[in-house]
């Protein structure tokens, strides 16, 4: 549960001080007489400390805790990209499993506050919400170390959906959590999908892709997606004369390459993924060069990691400027489909 002092101070960190006077009037624990004593030209801990006074002397603790836990939900998801999210898959569903449960706050609250009950102690608690068709989850798990935000854990969840993604969480809880998490969900396991970035959308969007539910580059299915009507604009097309007075001698290779790239990528702009990683265990392929050079039987290891505000679409920008070799490799084209944004690469084995 945590003190309700500690998790306001924590929720009000998380947002901009402009967005505090319509988030507290959406959080409706405040009077509008209570909200008229707020000052919000002054700073944010100003104002923390003035609603922190306000909800103390409402003298109702479990209420004003839960209340609180709520806000502190709601600041994370108008600011979701503020956290690292990380995918996992449920694997095996449970026989007799029932769903109707999944599309109700509530009931799904309950579900988990008797699981996280059963692993955890009694100051563990739940908060859920639904938001554009998704549960967004709190979990405070107190452990040894009291600190509010590494005992707090936030998830999101597309009901029916065989993945869910999660915000970082301690190791040492990682056994119970998983195990409480894959029951409330009625699975007998789940695993990491090797998929993480800031942009929860364009990371179900790319594991809805690689688990079948949908297919990222056909325009007909992406759109009954509660969220992939969102933020994807389409592409405009390539200019391939920029100016009048000028001709491009190459014309017929940029629209084959243009073509190529529509083919792999698609008309839409690429999802958001902040990072690829690609570790590399390949065999020496220069020996011929070298002539001491004896080979041990050991691969060539190293790490290669692409890093900017949306590397697919940098990427995909690279290859239609020309900067980029094209054809692109399969691991750079197959990203979409793959739902992964961590690779390892190694060589073919000829046996």
């Amino acid at each position: 549960m945590g003190c309700f002092s500690d998790v306001l101070r924590s929720a009000f960190t998380k947002c901009k001080a402009s967005e505090l006077e319509n988030l507290l009037k959406q959080w409706g624990y405040l009077t509008e007489d209570e909200l008229l004593q707020l000052n919000f030209s002054k700073s944010k801990m100003c104002v923390f400390r003035d609603v922190l006074s306000l909800c103390q002397e409402k003298n109702r603790k479990r209420e004003t805790t839960d209340r609180i836990d709520q806000f502190d939900l709601h600041c994370i998801l108008r600011n979701s990209a503020k956290k690292k999210w990380f995918i996992y898959k449920l694997h095996d569903k449970k026989p007799g499993t029932k769903e109707s449960w999944q599309s109700d706050p509530e009931k799904f609250k309950k579900k988990l506050q008797q699981q996280v009950d059963l692993y955890f102690d009694s100051t563990a608690s739940v908060s859920v919400t639904l938001q554009d068709g998704a549960l967004w989850c709190r979990l405070y798990i107190p452990t040894g170390n009291h600190n509010m935000n590494s005992n707090t854990v936030y998830l999101i969840y597309y009901p029916h959906c065989q993945c869910f993604a999660i915000s970082a969480f301690k190791v040492s809880v990682q056994n119970f959590l998983f195990q409480g998490l894959s029951n409330a969900f009625g699975y007998a396991t789940l695993t990491s999908m090797n998929l993480s970035g800031l942009h929860y959308k364009s990371l179900f969007q790319l594991a809805f892709n690689k688990l079948g539910e949908t297919s990222f580059g056909l325009t007909k299915d992406v759109q009954s997606l509660p969220f992939m009507g969102e933020n994807r604009r389409k592409r405009k097309a390539e200019e391939i004369e920029m100016e009048p007075n000028m001709r491009s001698e190459d014309i017929a290779m940029k629209r084959k390459r243009s073509l190529s790239l529509e083919t792999a990528f698609g008309n839409f702009e690429q999802p958001v993924l902040e990072s690829l990683q690609f570790k590399v265990e390949v065999k020496f392929m220069g020996r011929k060069n070298l002539k001491n050079f004896s080979e041990d039987g050991e691969p060539i290891r190293c790490c290669v990691k692409f890093e900017g505000p949306s590397v697919l679409e940098g990427v995909r920008n690279l290859a239609s400027c020309g900067l980029a070799n094209e054809p692109l490799p399969k691991h750079l084209l197959k990203v979409n489909s793959l739902g992964t944004n961590n690779f390892v690469l190694k060589s073919k084995d000829k046996s």
